[in-house]
């Protein structure tokens, strides 16, 4: 259900605009054209204005307006149908060529998304999927905008009083207002943001392929190939392997994580964070507008950077880091467009959507300056030499031995350095053979790129120094690694596509007379037999990374429930306890209640569901030293909570307990069957007033 309710969000309010504005002659296009125009468009409208309107009005408003927008856009269909019907004419819908293998593509992907992210329950227990990590604090951040507005306060970190959220939240303000609107549950709404960031990157392919790289005639073909190519990801198989076979260490969590800083895979990044997906969605689209306006009317090219404008600023609340990294590119690519290629009209273009976008974030980017919050300990950006092969593998080495001894660090970023080349094989597979094509011109037959091409190979190129020599330093990972490389990721998918499409033309023309007017591929034959290797594993290495998505947490339960001859079921009968139990507890205390459940987790699968349901503030979400404030709130008093809070969940008096709760502001506790205090029958768990009272869950009012 939720995928059809994001409709409002990302179809309707875009297509209107483009209608009553005839954006490129948006009246005259196919129907299905006029989808792939609606969605960026509508991500770029919708969500910049959701976040300005539930600020200085309320959510409820923006779901208002999502509904005038529906009801607006199925008048204005009719309308026209209406008239076509009346002329006796048939609506052009633009289904052949291809359209039912587009269609089987768009139903494959939500099926792998529903079964890869859903619970799967079997009795008393909830079978989760890895996903749930990234999952879970993203449905608290949303619920969080659902009762406390925009700004979000952070729901995972209560130190004296509520603090807003330093992160970017944009993705969040429009599933809220889809979740409020549609009255459906935040979790399923989020995983349907999944399937739409999935045909947001979709249709933005069809619309480079048409309308950048003019395909012409093979505009079909070439964009089910393409979309096809999102499921290809490195030679990930192999990294595994090695780690399994060679290094005798156990499977990791993810199929990505053979690497200390990889490059994620579409499908992966899809399925965990599509807000970032999103994120490049909206900055490519918005280069696009920029170069199509200047072949437009002066009107025209108003509204481009008006809209480009809007996307930028929705970029940049949705995806900080791709956003940050177009940035720097764009600097660098408009400094070729005006100085080099004395064409800077393209350029400008940008840069007065850029100055619009600027003036769209004021209010967002006066809260990020004015937060109370504190950093974790580190930098937005920082200078550092990516590793995805771990130097250990060559510090061992005779090579670099003694230098490691003697200089540690040097001989450290001289084996990073020395890596990167082989690690970016490893990472992009077959889309690096097709890099490799465009770098050597005697590989694709010394035929001359056209300025598109030239400007998507720009991108790859210069994307490549700020992923390998920045990092940022906020969190435990690298997220500007993590996400930066999407930019390198579509420009290699789109300029792979033309190579395969080349590649295919050139076969079969191998037994009939050359046209001389079109130049030939002189491709080496090892070259391409390399790449079908590489295409052939690339999609092995997706098809076991989503298994080990969906199965890691299951198999995992079962290794230790074999080891121990015990079945103990701890982490999918906790995911059930906390589903049931939290669902309880939503009816029987306020939504504005404070509450705190274990923070001390041996198992983080069974500390997760904690954050996945609790659905209302906690003091503290985890022990760990920046205990929850990593994205909202002043750390400084995480040791004193920590050392307070740890003790009351392994054994305390009710008294103890209550003592607790009036010194931090927490007006409910939660206990479940596998905290140690549930054991003690004197205790806190079993003495206060119970508000739900399950056999192996209970909340506890421990106000005075």
């Amino acid at each position: 259900m939720a995928i059809p309710a994001f409709l409002p969000a990302t179809v309707c309010t875009g297509y209107m605009a483009a209608w009553f504005t005839d954006f490129y002659g948006f009246r005259q296009r196919s129907l299905a054209e006029r989808l792939f125009w609606s969605v960026p468009l509508s991500l770029a409208i919708t969500t910049i204005s959701s976040v300005l309107i539930g600020k200085f009005l309320s959510l409820a408003t923006v779901s208002l307006l999502l509904v005038a927008s529906t009801v607006l856009w199925l008048a204005v269909l009719g309308q026209e149908w209406l008239q076509l019907r009346r002329s006796g004419r048939r609506w052009n819908i633009g289904w052949r060529p291809l359209g039912g293998k587009a269609l089987i593509l768009a139903f494959l992907w939500i099926a792998v998304v529903i079964l890869s992210l859903v619970d799967f329950q079997s009795g008393h227990r909830l079978f989760l999927n890895v996903a749930i990590f990234d999952h879970a604090p993203r449905v608290a951040w949303t619920e969080s905008i659902l009762h406390t507005g925009i700004p979000p306060t952070n729901p995972l970190y209560w130190y004296k009083h509520a603090s807003p959220m330093r992160n970017y939240y944009f993705w969040y303000v429009i599933c809220a207002a889809v979740a409020k609107m549609a009255h459906l549950p935040v979790r399923a709404v989020l995983i349907g943001s999944c399937v739409w960031s999935g045909f947001a990157l979709a249709t933005l392919i069809g619309l480079y392929l048409k309308h950048f790289l003019l395909v012409g005639s093979q505009l079909r073909r070439q964009f089910v190939l393409c979309v096809s190519l999102l499921a290809v990801t490195g030679l990930d198989v192999f990294g595994n392997l090695w780690n399994i076979l060679i290094l005798h260490r156990p499977m990791a969590i993810d199929f990505e994580q053979w690497s200390m800083d990889p490059i994620i895979s579409w499908f992966d990044t899809l399925l965990l964070s599509p807000h970032h997906v999103a994120g490049l969605v909206l900055c490519m689209f918005a280069f696009l507008l920029t170069w199509k306006a200047e072949e437009n009317s002066r009107q025209q090219q108003t509204i481009s950077v008006i809209l480009a404008a809007m996307a930028l600023a929705s970029a940049f609340g949705t995806s900080i880091y791709v956003t940050f990294a177009f940035f720097l590119v764009m600097l660098a690519w408009g400094f070729w467009q005006i100085v080099i290629e004395r064409t800077p009209r393209r350029a400008l273009l940008l840069i007065a959507s850029g100055t619009g976008a600027f003036i769209l974030l004021i209010p967002y980017l006066w809260q990020l300056a004015h937060t109370s919050s504190g950093m974790q300990g580190g930098t937005p950006f920082a200078f550092a030499i990516r590793e995805m092969i771990p130097s250990e593998s060559l510090l061992s080495s005779s090579l670099l031995q003694h230098l490691a001894v003697s200089h540690p660090i040097a001989s450290r970023n001289i084996a990073k350095l020395i890596l990167l080349v082989p690690s970016y094989v490893l990472e992009l597979g077959f889309f690096f053979l097709a890099f490799l094509c465009y770098l050597i011109p005697a590989y694709t037959g010394r035929k001359p790129l056209a300025h598109a091409h030239k400007s998507l190979l720009f991108i790859a190129v210069a994307i490549i120094p700020l992923i390998s020599l920045m990092r940022s330093s906020v969190l435990r990972f690298d997220d500007f690694g993590f996400r930066a490389p999407l930019l390198l990721q579509f420009s290699l998918l789109l300029l792979s596509s033309e190579l395969l499409i080349a590649w295919g033309k050139t076969k079969s023309k191998t037994n009939v007379a050359p046209d001389l007017a079109e130049p030939r591929y002189n491709t080496p034959e090892w070259l391409r037999s390399a790449s079908s290797l590489a295409l052939f594993f690339g999609v092995v290495s997706t098809v076991l990374q989503l298994l080990v998505l969906r199965t890691f947490i299951p198999l995992t339960e079962a290794q230790v429930r074999g080891r121990n001859n015990q079945d103990t079921g701890e982490v999918s009968h906790n995911a059930y306890l906390s589903y049931i139990g939290y669902a309880q507890m939503d009816a029987a205390i306020p939504m504005d209640a404070i509450v705190q459940f274990n923070p001390a987790q041996p198992n983080p699968f069974a500390g997760i569901t904690n954050t996945l349901n609790v659905n209302r503030q906690v003091v503290i979400s985890t022990d760990e030293l920046w205990c929850g404030s990593e994205l909202g709130g002043d750390p400084s008093g995480c040791p004193a909570m920590n050392a307070a809070i740890d003790p009351i969940f392994k054994s305390a008096s009710a008294e103890q307990a209550r003592a607790m709760c009036h010194l931090y502001g927490i007006q409910y506790l939660v206990a479940k069957v596998y905290d140690p205090a549930w054991n003690n029958m004197n205790g806190w768990v079993w003495t206060l007033p119970a508000v739900v009272s399950d056999k192996e869950f209970r909340v506890l009012d421990c106000r005075e």
